[in-house]
């Protein structure tokens, strides 16, 4: 269940979890009207296959002098311009 963000005019910003087919609040539990509030969402990635723990390059090596794979043939101008497609 998502946690909402709303904005109480006399308690200020609260949260409440709450299913998403829930409506949304109304009143506070003070009796003042509340407004929904839009608010970043925050997530984390965890496991294998990110950034941070599968292709991070230990600082030991500082260049990797093994060729570029070659690619059959571009696909845009932009794969025209890689490194891959120039010839050796």
């Amino acid at each position: 269940m998502p946690l909402y963000e709303y904005d109480c005019p006399l308690c200020g910003r609260f949260e409440v979890l709450q299913k998403m087919s829930d409506p949304p609040l109304s009143q506070h539990s003070c009796g003042s009207e509340v407004r929904k509030l839009m608010s970043a969402s925050s997530f984390s990635f965890k496991g294998t296959g990110f950034y941070s723990t599968d292709y991070k390059k230990s600082s030991s090596s500082t260049h990797d002098s093994s060729p570029a794979p070659k690619c059959a043939a571009p696909k845009s101008e932009a794969c025209g311009a890689c490194p891959s497609n120039k010839a050796a």
